[in-house]
Parts: C-alpha cells; structure tokens; sequence
C-alpha cells in the first residue's frame, strides 16, 4: 500500500477561514479512517473556519472505502454547517463519482 499519514489540515494561501487537507496516495479500507478523522479534529479545533478543501491532487486511487470516507465526510461538514470543495480531483475520481451516481452530492455547494 502506498498510503501516507494525513498532515493536520493547513490554512489555504490567503483565505483566513478555509482550510485545505491534503489526501495523498491511496484512499482505501487501510486509509479511509484516518482521512475522516483527520477532518473531523479539523472542525472541532477551527470552529471560525467555514469552508474545508480536500486538495485530492495527490489521490493515486480511490475504492469502495474511500468513497464512503468521502461522504462521511460531506454528512460530517453538513452538520457542522460548513461548506466541502474537492479540489484537483483525478480522473479515476470523476469517474468514480459518475458512475455511482455521487458526484451531484458531493460537489454541490452548500454554502448555506
């Protein structure tokens, strides 16, 4: 596997209430839980942060697991009335995201 540990979430160049998370290597059954984690200490430690951003850039492969991770995710920042952007998503992410029907949930913009 080439997963890498997820860095605490980083603030965006120039924006003071975005945070960006980075999401390298492989999002599986062996990465997924970190990912989730990972965001959720990020909205407990930066409430005044509203919007997060998964830089996805780095993402060499998505699974079964990490597209459930990937609307955990979104459920989680929904609830803290937050909004979710996917940033630099790859190919096989798009693709994924088509074919399962999931790409309207997580790319809408729930700025509300």
């Amino acid at each position: 596997m080439n997963a890498h540990p997820v860095p605490p979430p980083r603030p965006a160049a120039g924006a003071t209430r975005t945070a960006t998370v980075p999401v390298d290597g492989e999002l599986d059954h062996e990465s997924c839980g970190e990912l989730v984690r990972a965001v959720a200490r990020h909205l407990a430690a930066r409430p005044r942060v509203d919007v997060v951003r998964l830089d996805c850039g780095g993402m060499s492969l998505c699974d079964s697991m990490g597209l459930s991770a990937l609307l955990q995710i979104r459920r989680d920042v929904d609830a803290a009335g937050r909004r979710l952007l996917l940033d630099h998503r790859p190919a096989h992410l798009e693709r994924l995201l088509r074919l399962t029907g999931t790409t309207d949930y997580l790319l809408a913009d729930r700025a509300d």
